[in-house]
């Protein structure tokens, strides 16, 4: 994840979420410095609750979201849309007991978007979330199939698709393929050498009776 620049005013006006914090984490504050270097700005008065450090980043998605730190409270709090927590949390790498407060737990899912769901090796599968953004929903299963065993997560689209002109789709995609002949798209790049540079290195894992293989993608006739 890139630091998102603290030069421009802008960055910690306009462009940070106008939504109330969505998570509380409890985590060390050395060690979180020691992954994710120091504050990349700091607000002595904190709106009245004393010190507050702020990170923020834009990762390779292109997603972007906050983090900052009450030093008073000795917690972080994220800052995103509460569809997109659960892609955050993985981006900072937090999987267990950190996140002590959540908005809206029950909160129903979106009914329209791409849903990122998970399948065990039973063929049982789980929803996990509903994003809005596919490239972000993608990166989240990625993330998540990286740490997951004998299970995997895939993405696809729920609801009505919003009517819009669209160039083709082209390039290459990289295909996983289950012992009972599931198949699922994992990504598509413009180039075959980066499907494959992806196909290898998912190959490379152990995984539990998948295979993944790279194939191009071809426009649907008109």
């Amino acid at each position: 994840m890139q630091p998102i620049p603290t030069d421009r005013p802008v960055v910690w006006g306009d462009d940070e979420p106008h939504e109330s914090e969505v998570a509380v984490a409890r985590a060390s504050r050395a060690d979180f410095e020691q992954r994710w270097g120091p504050p990349h700005f700091r607000d002595v008065e904190g709106d009245g609750l004393g010190p507050t450090d702020y990170w923020g980043w834009r990762a390779d998605c292109g997603f972007q979201f906050f983090v900052f730190y009450l030093q008073v409270t000795d917690d972080f709090h994220v800052m995103t849309s509460e569809e997109e927590l659960s892609h955050a949390l993985a981006h900072l790498d937090w999987w267990r007991d950190e996140v002590v407060w959540r908005a809206n737990p029950g909160a129903p899912p979106l009914t329209d978007g791409w849903a990122v769901y998970r399948q065990d090796d039973t063929g049982h599968r789980h929803d996990v979330c509903v994003m809005t953004s596919r490239g972000h929903a993608e990166c989240l299963a990625r993330r998540m199939e990286a740490r997951a065993h004998k299970q995997w997560y895939a993405v696809e689209q729920r609801g009505t698709p919003p009517m819009r002109q669209s160039r083709p789709r082209q390039g290459w995609a990289v295909i996983r393929q289950d012992e009972h002949g599931n198949r699922a798209e994992v990504a598509v790049f413009r180039t075959e050498r980066r499907a494959r540079e992806l196909a290898a290195a998912y190959d490379s894992e152990p995984r539990h009776k998948q295979a993944y293989f790279v194939e191009p993608v071809s426009p649907p006739n008109p």
